[in-house]
């Protein structure tokens, strides 16, 4: 029994502000690579002709590869290779993503799984953390704010 009441007073020692902030600039990596990727996609997109300023993409993502969704489109082959090397250059972008994001949260210099999980728990239960995490995440992201202007799309 006291190996379980070891880990229950480890969940329960307060969490540091410096841990709370290793969490925000692990959050505010993943935010930051979902927007580029994000933008990179469209960009993929936009940039292919037989894609119609993605009209086109849009009706051939939303066949899911059904052989008579796409009769009925009139898919041409080479709009399908189109489409098909898009997705696979966007699932190779989430696939590194993953990886990255995988990577920062298991190494324990900059995160580390224990506390990520921790910090996740601690986040939905407690408001207070939650209000002291938000307001080191708003801190980190203007930190970074100078050097990355964020471009208003309105």
């Amino acid at each position: 029994m006291l190996i379980g009441y070891q880990a229950n007073a480890q969940d329960e020692t307060p969490l540091t502000d410096e841990e709370l902030k290793k969490y925000a600039l692990v959050m505010d990596f993943a935010a930051q690579e979902k927007e580029r990727m994000q933008k990179e996609y469209n960009g993929l997109i936009q940039a292919e002709e037989l894609m119609q300023g993605g009209r086109r993409f849009q009706e051939l993502k939303g066949a899911k590869g059904d052989e008579t969704k796409l009769a009925e489109l009139n898919a041409s082959e080479e709009e399908l290779a189109a489409f098909t090397g898009i997705q696979t250059k966007y699932e190779e972008m989430v696939s590194s993503f993953k990886e990255a994001y995988t990577a920062k949260i298991k190494d324990k210099e900059q995160l580390g799984a224990g506390l990520y999980n921790r910090i996740g728990k601690a986040l939905k239960a407690d408001e207070d953390v939650k209000g002291r995490y938000d307001s080191i995440l708003e801190g980190v992201k203007a930190e970074r704010q100078p050097e990355e202007p964020v471009e208003d799309e309105s």
